[in-house]
């Protein structure tokens, strides 16, 4: 899995180095706000790209190894252990990717002040360990299996506005970001124990599936970032920064997405405000005198309806009695409640006068201590020092040693090779590769996920970009 914010790091350069980018540039390819100061002219990206995925269980090398593999027959050639796979995947199966995109023209800086605009799109999955120990060694008997799965999409946009000012050898930046949330859609759990499947070998297969599906179109929310350097020397610099302080998204009803497009919206989407999408599947002893003796629907049930969750009773504006007799109520094992909403019309829902309840999205808050060294021939050298202040949107609290290597000796073939290490031994390499026309930089980016190389790597992120750049402005 990603073990910093991947989209974040933006740029070829920045997916290189990771966070030892932070001092070695003076434009947006810099996390530390306070690196314009220095900066004269206009940079202004013509267009840029970031693209990867990842994942916890599955590289070319662990590929090569259990393709064509034997893991029953101890005796074969290529016989692999197939509780060295299962080992791998204890914590579960975890999936990611990410995209983003600079719309053309619309990130520069100008002189010492800057600005730019993303868009994200983050998607994550996680699946339980059961489903893996289900295919390699079938329905054990009398197992209990755990079918506890999620999922979240999160679609947004970044805007944010820098300045950064130098004072003798001490430069200080600020940058104050508008987050601007498109969509959200999260699949959830309707409680801890709420999906299992049960192997009895008195009774038969047992099992349920019990999900909430969330949506939510439009959100905002405000991210700081503030940046100080230390210039020790023209050839030597130091560096701390905070990224996203106070970031949040708030997915209400009161923010420009939902506002611009409410009828749209409305008219679209299958949940209104407040809705939840209720989905089970519940399997009712599954053995070979059922299967012959019962029609198909008496062994296996599923539903499929909208709902409101309240968490007392007491909150619920009808007569409780009626929706109890006419099964439009859902206890929770929490004590929450769940209204089943599908036939009710929307002037009900509305009558309820709710209370919006908001989907927050925490964005992803880090700390940054990071040092430059110049050396002779345009070769320079970085390190840096991060933590996250939370775990959301692939950040991560535990702390990630980074350093790089900025090759400038090539003329017109800018190099950059970044390596970082972080907690539990996670690895992360990259380099970046590039071509200057002119004012004009074309550069590639490519990292390797949990490993130095790409035979090795649980996933890649890839980065594109075009930057113009002129100190006659």
């Amino acid at each position: 899995m990603n073990i910093i914010f991947s989209a974040y790091n933006f740029n070829p350069e920045n997916i290189s180095l990771s966070s030892a980018s932070s001092l070695s540039f003076n434009d947006f390819r810099s996390l530390n706000a306070a690196a314009t100061s220095d900066h004269k002219g206009l940079t202004l990206k013509i267009i840029g790209i970031n693209s990867g995925f990842g994942n916890n269980f599955l590289s070319i090398s662990k590929y090569n190894d259990i393709n064509g593999a034997n893991f029953d027959d101890s005796t074969d050639p290529n016989y692999f252990p197939k509780s060295e796979f299962y080992d791998s995947i204890r914590e579960g199966l975890k999936i990611n990717s990410q995209f983003a995109i600079n719309l053309p023209f619309s990130e520069l800086v100008y002189n010492n002040i800057s600005f730019h605009n993303r868009i994200y799109s983050m998607i994550d999955l996680e699946l339980p360990e059961s489903f893996i120990k289900l295919l390699l060694y079938g329905n054990e008997p009398n197992q209990s299996y755990n079918l506890n799965s999620s999922s979240t999409i999160n679609i947004f946009s970044e805007s944010s506005l820098g300045y950064a000012k130098k004072i003798n050898t001490v430069s200080l930046g600020v940058r104050l970001k508008y987050l601007q949330g498109l969509a959200y859609g999260e699949l959830i759990n309707l409680s801890d124990n709420s999906s299992y499947f049960v192997t009895d070998t008195t009774t038969g297969f047992m099992g349920q599936a019990k999900y909430l599906i969330n949506q939510a179109v439009g959100g905002s929310g405000y991210a700081l970032d503030l940046g100080m350097i230390y210039n020790k020397s023209n050839d030597l610099l130091f560096g701390v920064s905070i990224n996203n302080l106070f970031g949040k998204i708030y997915w209400d009803n009161n923010n420009i997405t939902y506002n611009s497009m409410r009828e749209t919206i409305n008219n679209k989407l299958p949940l209104r405000h407040n809705e939840k999408q209720y989905f089970s599947i519940i399997l009712d002893t599954l053995n070979a005198l059922n299967i012959v003796s019962l029609p198909l629907d008496q062994i296996y049930s599923t539903e499929n309806f909208s709902v409101i969750s309240f968490e007392d009773l007491d909150d619920i504006p009808l007569n409780i009695d009626s929706l109890i007799n006419n099964d439009l109520l859902i206890e929770i094992e929490d004590g929450s409640y769940l209204l089943k909403t599908e036939n009710m019309p929307s002037n009900i829902i509305d009558s309820f006068n709710l209370k919006t309840q908001d989907y927050v999205t925490s964005y992803p808050a880090k700390l940054n201590f990071s040092l430059k060294k110049d050396f002779e021939e345009n070769i320079s050298f970085c390190l840096s020092l991060s933590t996250g202040f939370s775990n959301t949107l692939r950040n991560s609290k535990s702390w990630k040693l980074s350093t790089g290597v900025l090759f400038n000796r090539f003329k017109n073939t800018p190099i950059t090779l970044g390596f970082s290490l972080a907690e539990m031994g996670k690895i992360n390499s990259g380099f970046s590769i590039g071509y200057m026309k002119g004012p004009v930089l074309i550069n590639y980016g490519l990292s390797f996920k949990d490993a130095i190389f790409l035979q090795s790597a649980q996933g890649i992120d890839f980065s594109f970009s075009v930057i113009f750049r002129t100190s006659n402005f």
